[in-house]
């Protein structure tokens, strides 16, 4: 359950135990007798609205609280990672081409957005979240340590080359990684386009059959 649900749930518990509250003093003329009455109905009732929020959440994801809260922490680590990725490439721009670096960056925003959108596709992408984001990271802010060192000799030159083809075979993976991710996708959208089609052909023959008894019965 979001936190504006929870907020939601709990100020229609306040209202309804306000209603409640000036029900009961008409009623009962001991305050801590209606206090008491008070807090038990607030605290049911928060329970029981806190309870349905998190079926209706359930429902909507396809994730139970404990599966959706891990998936939103994970997807928070990752946002904060990807502002560190896109700080640390444009403080570089020697590190890519602008072209790559945009490619790269618009490739982990996109996963991230995806998931994001549709926290259950989270565990199509593990590889992306757990390890593949992480190593770019990493080895970009390796990279970028190096490469503001003011003495180079022919060693560090050596490591800055070779970390370059890493993040260009990591850009590849990361590629690969959203193509998995889009499948599902694809796949859906081939099974639509096949129920249109046979749809399609299916009035199309009604059709033809409608128009062959229309011509029989005008002759």
């Amino acid at each position: 359950m979001t936190v504006f649900k929870k907020i939601l749930a709990f100020t229609g518990s306040i209202f309804l135990v306000m209603l409640l509250a000036g029900i009961l003093t008409s009623l009962i003329h001991s305050g801590l007798v209606i206090a008491a009455i008070v807090i038990a109905v607030a605290a049911i009732l928060f329970f029981f609205s806190s309870k349905a929020g998190d079926r209706a959440q359930m429902i909507a994801t396809g994730l139970t609280k404990k599966e959706y809260k891990y998936i939103r922490t994970n997807l928070e680590e990752a946002r904060v990672k990807i502002i560190r990725l896109q700080k640390i490439m444009t403080q570089n721009k020697a590190l890519y081409s602008f072209q790559e670096r945009n490619k790269t960056l618009l490739l982990t925003k996109r996963i991230y957005g995806i998931v994001k959108d549709e926290p259950k596709r989270f565990y199509e992408a593990e590889d992306f979240f757990f390890s593949h984001l992480d190593s770019l990271v990493e080895l970009t802010e390796k990279y970028a340590f190096l490469e503001k060192q003011p003495v180079k000799d022919k060693k560090i030159y050596q490591t800055l080359s070779d970390t370059r083809t890493l993040l260009n075979d990591l850009s590849r993976v990361i590629e690969k990684d959203l193509f998995t991710l889009l499948n599902q996708d694809v796949n859906n959208l081939d099974f639509e386009l096949e129920v249109a089609k046979n749809s399609i052909s299916k009035q199309k023959k009604k059709f033809e059959r409608g128009t062959k008894d229309d011509r029989e019965q005008a002759k």
